[in-house]
């Protein structure tokens, strides 16, 4: 159960944690959130801890659920089981909705391995079964650990001192589909030159099967969209889902509903041909044409065909469109090896060395619906798998082009004329026989840290005492191959539609007849690969600068040096854009180095007077000389108060600043030129209140001709291009965090443990595009801030002739640091052990109860998506949608009862993730849009609140076999259905997806 730092593993509330890193309970330990020593574990930054007992009673094999049930975390939407993206395939942590890359992960105290450009910990890497505890912080500790601690620092504390052989298996089994995960677990370790030194190997193997939506049923099966379901007619509106729609909310005058009804690509099987004129718009021959071939009545949608491609018809939507839901996973096979070792030797008795090292092969895959193309497509007009009238419909097509068409296909264009016996076409076609896309990814991490720590002694009695030192190198290397399977090739495909020397077609794309040869001539498969390595060298001293009268002033000082580097290269057929099915992705590859110099203090002010029990003051440092042009040197710092007013009461409270570099990705990400609808506002395009002198200003002082300001010789077409992509000036993330709380151990009932805290995180210059976009960014230099020195005017290129954005004079909407955001809310949490005078026949005559709980009430989440626009704020909390992401409730709470006799604990645990309403009325009501609409006129506008039961329990045979076991949402919760949810038709990554899910484990110990 998550609780603070003064609660783990079963320990009374007042006992000390363990020290970090093993070493004696009774000396000083060092608590997350600090580097210094102390012989208290309370701390100005509240510390959650879960323990190894929670993670094991919880039943997850991966770390990264056990996290996100916690209150202070979200659902991780792209890094958890559920996510289902391609690339994927990890698993992080997302501290206060924030996002995983303004959170950091550390093992014993130090940086763990990355991956990929944007710098993230897999959690993939951290064996459930290794972790001895982890204890989070959420709030800025950039001061104490570095960049990217914005919402806080996840410390997995590891069993890293152990003797003997233990062997450890567990099972998981989901009600509704059967699927096994297994897990086991290898452990080995002893000490050797007479005690002096200790050597631990573990070993894990994991396989967790895939569960694909289909496989799901219920609420998974389909893909749903919202809509107006009509009873008891054959309206197309009536197409199936299972669900009811709320009552009494009309939509139509014909008496529809408001629900969910099934939805789909209009990209399907048979082929949906359109891009073409509608009946009514056509000409009197094409028209005619149309009505030979039975399309007398096309419309927008095209036309498709019956199975054998013999006859076409109007394609009709949703009864035709194609079911995205069944082939893709709603969990992702996995399939871990690792090792990891820890070993360490004490040279002398005041010099010890150490060692941790990792190594894992993680293979995790992903698998979506067949591949779909649709772009405009040349055929030959005489195409021989054509009925003679619809061939005739391709030679009235060919006759009534706008001349000439040029006609794209990834990495080969054509251009077509009049008359030419070329027909263009959109054909949109989802090719099944190719096989579902599949994507691997397949992750290759080694991790190796090697230190030396020791005592250096005293200078003197009282000054500079009890002084330690720590020195260590890690270097970190993830190689990360993502294989791409069953896409299509633009150009393949074109080349396979058009007859070569007067043969047939390769493909016949009409109906079902894609044979293999067809199938073999298009499909093409991708290999993209990634390396990321880190490297990180400290040296630190801790110890008594000197004495107060109130106590010893501890300090702890150091230097740090870190590097990171990652290199992304695609697929070329992926990178040029031929790929259909997969998204293309830009060669990527930089580094950034960091030169740190810290220091912290812990000064006792007061102790043992009347309402002062103890006072003690905290402040640390950190001063950052980064190898960034845009960051540069940059200090970061904290203070903090710890007020124990009495053995009973203790006021505690902190302010930190932290900050974030930006990360190899943000920096060096490929470029991508995107062409799109805008308005210029110096053309004659944009509303007649905006065409004023202070405009025309700013137009002419960023290359636009005078005389044509506001005409359409600027932007003859509502077309411009822009970059987007990397910035390498980027400048860092800043963020301000406040915590005050109240923590209680009363005296009358030492058992007693509650504490309440306050957090209130401020975050400037996130990390975005450009203004937001380009739009954003034209109206920001021209209509709101109308100076030509600012960095939206400056983005903005013109060709010096005519002052348009054309090629190659391009708006350049890099990343920026653009944005805002900013949370605050109460965190709960309680204890109390209750001794029992009954316990269970045969195993003992007395028992006990624990009670514990973690609760967080969210005050405020608010988003500015840009900081030149401060009134525009997305308000976020009790919300859920495409703007505000994961569900984030207003209650969000973890509670467990735990009975315990002797060797036996039976435990139950309470899930709770409060209601929430869709951010698409939430935000514009919160905006006070005139534009917010009625709360009836939307799908399910709520979630309900969700309540999740845990069964668990854990029995010791003897002092070396144990079994435990248990099962989660014993009351098979289906979650709550929206059609805004990123998979499944529902936030796979915040609500339970796969129901009932029972474990069963035994470990052995030798």
């Amino acid at each position: 159960m998550p609780a603070v730092a003064q609660t783990a593993d079963g320990l009374s509330p007042e006992a000390p944690l363990p020290a970090a890193d093993g070493a004696d309970t009774d000396a000083d330990i060092i608590v997350t959130g600090s580097r210094i020593a102390r012989p208290e574990t309370d701390a100005s930054t509240p510390v959650n801890v879960v323990g190894q007992e929670e993670i094991k009673l919880s039943g997850n094999v991966n770390i990264e659920k056990t996290l996100a049930q916690i209150p202070q975390a979200i659902g991780s939407q792209f890094g958890s089981a559920t996510s289902n993206t391609v690339p994927g395939g990890f698993a992080d942590v997302n501290l206060r909705g924030f996002g995983a890359t303004r959170n950091l992960v550390l093992v014993n105290g130090r940086r763990y391995a990355i991956y990929g450009p944007e710098q993230v910990t897999d959690l993939n890497t951290i064996p459930s079964s290794l972790v001895k505890r982890v204890e989070v912080v959420t709030g800025g500790s950039s001061a104490v650990y570095g960049s990217d601690a914005i919402t806080g620092v996840v410390n997995f504390i590891m069993r890293d001192d152990f003797e003997g052989v233990e062997g450890r298996a567990q099972l998981n089994l989901d009600r509704p589909t059967g699927t096994p995960v297994y897990t086991f677990d290898l452990t080995l370790g002893g000490n050797f030159a007479e005690g002096r030194g200790n050597l631990v190997v573990s070993g894990n193997y994991l396989k967790r099967n895939s569960i694909t939506r289909g496989e799901r049923g219920s609420f998974a099966f389909l893909s749903l969209n919202d809509g107006c379901v009509v009873r008891g007619t054959s309206s197309p509106n009536t197409a199936g889902t299972p669900f009811t729609p709320p009552a009494g909310m009309g939509c139509v005058a014909g008496g529809g509903e408001l629900g969910f009804v099934a939805g789909g690509s209009g990209d399907i099987p048979n082929g949906r041909f359109s891009g073409i004129p509608t009946f009514a718009a056509a000409n009197p021959a094409l028209q005619s044409a149309y009505a030979a071939a039975g399309l007398g009545q096309v419309g927008g949608r095209g036309f498709t065909f019956n199975d054998a491609g013999t006859a076409a018809r109007p394609q009709i939507s949703p009864q035709d469109d194609f079911n995205l839901g069944p082939d893709n996973y709603l969990i992702q096979p996995q399939e871990r090896w690792m090792i990891n070792s820890f070993g360490h030797y004490d040279f002398t008795d005041s010099i010890t060395g150490y060692m941790e090292l990792h190594y894992s092969n993680n293979v995790v895959n992903a698998r979506l619906a067949p591949t779909n193309v649709g772009a405009p497509t040349l055929f030959d007009v005489n195409n021989p798998y054509l009925t003679p009238q619809l061939q005739e419909v391709l030679r009235q097509l060919d006759l009534a082009e706008i001349d000439p068409i040029t006609v794209a296909a990834g990495t080969s264009s054509r251009t077509t004329t009049r008359g030419d016996g070329l027909a263009v076409l959109t054909a949109g076609r989802r090719y099944a026989e190719v096989g579902a896309r599949m994507a691997s990814e397949r992750r290759n991490v080694f991790r190796g840290a090697w230190g030396l720590r020791g005592d250096i002694g005293s200078l003197s009695e009282n000054a500079l005492s009890d002084l330690k030192f720590d020195v260590y190198y890690t270097y970190a290397r993830s190689e990360n191959t993502l294989k791409l399977s069953n896409a299509i090739s633009r150009s393949r495909l074109q080349a396979s539609l058009l007859s070569v020397g007067g043969a047939a077609p390769v493909c016949n794309i009409f109906g079902q007849n894609i044979d293999d040869a067809c199938a073999s001539a298009i499909a093409i498969n991708a290999t993209n690969t990634t390396v990321a390595t880190q490297q990180v060298a400290q040296a630190s001293v801790t110890g008594t600068l000197f004495n107060l009268p109130a106590g010893p002033v501890g300090f702890s000082t150091g230097v740090e040096w870190r590097k990171t580097s990652a290199e992304f290269s695609p697929d070329s057929f992926l990178a040029s854009g031929d790929v259909a099915g997969f998204n293309p992705g830009l060669p990527t590859q930089g580094s950034t180095s960091v030169k740190e110099v810290f220091g912290e203090v812990r000064i006792p002010l007061l102790s043992d007077i009347r309402f002062i029990d103890s006072l003690t003051a905290n402040a640390a440092f950190r001063y950052s000389d980064y190898s960034l042009s845009g960051v540069g040197g940059v200090w970061t710092y904290l203070g903090g108060l710890d007020w124990k007013i009495s053995p009973d009461i203790t006021i505690r409270g902190q302010y930190q600043r932290a900050i974030r570099a930006p990360n190899v990705n943000e920096l060096f990400g490929g470029i991508t030129r995107v062409v799109g609808v805008a308005t210029d506002p110096c053309s004659d395009r944009g509303p007649a209140s905006q065409q004023t002198p202070a405009v025309r200003a700013v137009c002419v002082a960023t290359g636009v001709p005078n005389a044509a300001v506001f005409t359409r010789d600027v932007q003859p077409e509502p077309i411009m291009p822009a970059d987007f992509g990397g910035n390498p000036n980027l400048g860092e993330e800043k963020s301000d965090t406040y915590t005050l709380g109240v923590v209680l151990t009363p005296r009358f009932d030492r058992r007693l443990f509650i504490s309440v805290d306050y957090f209130n995180i401020g975050l400037e210059g996130a990390v975005a595009s450009l203004g937001g976009g380009l739009q954003n960014t034209l109206n920001l230099c021209y209509v709101v801030l109308q100076d030509a020195n600012s960095e939206f005017c400056q983005a903005i290129r013109r060709n010096p002739n005519s002052g348009g954005i054309t090629d190659p004079f391009v708006a350049q909407i890099r990343n920026a640091n653009t944005g805002m955001l900013k949370t605050s809310g109460i965190d709960i949490a309680a204890r109390y052990r209750l001794d029992l005078d009954f316990g269970f026949p045969g195993l003992g005559s007395a028992s006990n109860l624990t009670f514990q709980t973690n609760w967080t009430w969210l005050n405020e989440f608010t988003s500015t998506p840009v900081a030149a626009f401060p009134n525009i704020k997305n308000k976020c909390v009790g919300s859920f949608g495409p703007t505000c992401g994961q569900p984030l409730p207003r209650w969000r709470g973890t509670s467990r009862i735990t009975w315990e006799v002797e060797d036996l604990s039976l435990s139950v645990r309470h899930r709770y993730l409060g209601p929430v309403t869709t951010d698409r009325y939430l935000v514009p009501l919160r905006q006070g849009s005139a534009a917010t609409p009625a709360l009836d006129s939307i799908v399910y506008p709520r979630l309900a609140a969700q309540n999740y039961i845990d069964l668990s329990f854990n029995y010791d045979v003897n002092e070396n076999i144990q079994f435990f076991g248990g099962a989660n949402n014993v009351f098979n919760n289906n979650p709550p259905i929206t059609t805004q949810g990123p998979n499944a038709n529902t936030f796979s990554a915040t609500y339970d997806v796969i129901g009932t899910e029972f474990f069963l484990g035994a470990s052995f110990k030798f």
